[in-house]
């Protein structure tokens, strides 16, 4: 992986004095250069908040995923760092996409999807990368962590991403996005206790019909006492609540811990508009669940012609639940 990330970072400093700055952002998280999509990896390690994302450096169009990264103490002034992963090994020659981060004996650990798409076949598997830097990161040498013999008979390793790791009383689950045979989506649940060993747990929900084909980037937690699941589906059928297409919704309910089954009551969309997607969240050292987005989405990509860099995040956002729904501010 060495010699990817010095040739993506090679490529971004003798390349970035081209990009045109008349149509830069100026409090919203943007790649240097190339294409941006997804927020992956928001978490708080050694004093500062640190966002990754999916990262074309090559190009202001999607390509071969890697993980761009950036810091901020206050979540507003942000710091360009290195390339964290790019496309290296035989379980991610296609790509690094998108998933999350977690801090344990106060090492940094990405836990990702490796990407490969040959034409005799389609695999997507889990992957964990750890730095005691939180700069540049190694990936495990029993890579891929969690994989086909996982899902046997539960989803398809042709559509299985976007892993979301968190710890609960000391041991660490992850919700994983996938689909069901007749093509509706589901997230799974995945249980460790040192975050290298894995085993499947459970089916956390199942969607219907008219729900989305596959349900991208789930986040799992509870906010004030409400369990709530966020998910983007693709290809969701349009009514008063959501529009056609790529939408960013949570699911409302109950969540039982013996069987590890979500049971929700309410589905909300959690922005009106066409360019918000793939919504992460964390969960600030003061408490507060903050979130942050792709402002964009597969449904709307505009951009001028000859620009050199497309795509950016959100501000991110504080959530809490009000009259029985969430409320979103910006963050403080």
């Amino acid at each position: 992986m060495k010699e990817s990330i010095r040739k993506a970072n090679q490529y971004i400093d003798e390349n970035r004095e081209k990009v045109d700055q008349q149509y830069r952002g100026a409090f919203h998280l943007l790649p240097p250069i190339g294409w941006m999509n997804d927020p992956n990896g928001f978490v708080y390690f050694r004093g500062e908040y640190h966002l990754f994302y999916q990262f074309y450096p090559y190009d202001s169009v999607w390509g071969p995923m890697h993980w761009g990264h950036a810091k901020s103490k206050d979540l507003l002034h942000w710091e360009e760092l290195p390339v964290a992963l790019a496309p290296s090994e035989s379980y991610d020659k296609d790509g690094c996409f998108s998933g999350s981060a977690i801090v344990k004996d106060d090492k940094l650990y990405l836990l990702y999807t490796g990407h490969v798409d040959d034409e005799e076949k389609r695999e997507e598997t889990q992957c964990l990368a750890v730095s005691t830097d939180g700069i540049t990161f190694e990936k495990l040498p029993t890579n891929p962590v969690i994989y086909a013999h996982h899902i046997e008979g539960i989803a398809d390793i042709a559509d299985f991403r976007d892993p979301k790791v968190f710890e609960y009383q000391g041991s660490y689950y992850a919700v994983v996005a996938s689909k069901t045979p007749d093509d509706r989506g589901q997230i799974l649940l995945f249980a460790s206790s040192n975050l290298v060993d894995w085993d499947f747990t459970s089916v956390l929900l199942e969607g219907e019909k008219g729900q989305g084909i596959m349900w991208e980037c789930p986040d799992f937690f509870s906010l004030d006492k409400e369990y709530i699941l966020i998910t983007s589906p693709q290809d969701l059928q349009a009514n008063e609540e959501f529009h056609n297409g790529n939408n960013s919704v949570y699911y409302m309910g109950k969540y039982d811990k013996s069987q590890h089954v979500f049971h929700y009551e309410e589905v909300y969309s959690l922005d009106d508009g066409l360019d918000f997607y793939a919504p992460q969240t964390m969960l600030a050292p003061d408490g507060r669940r903050i979130m942050i987005g792709w402002m964009q989405s597969w449904d709307a990509n505009i951009r001028p012609a000859g620009q050199k860099w497309s795509c950016m995040m959100t501000i991110p956002r504080e959530l809490r639940m009000e009259k029985g729904k969430i409320v979103q501010n910006p963050v403080r």
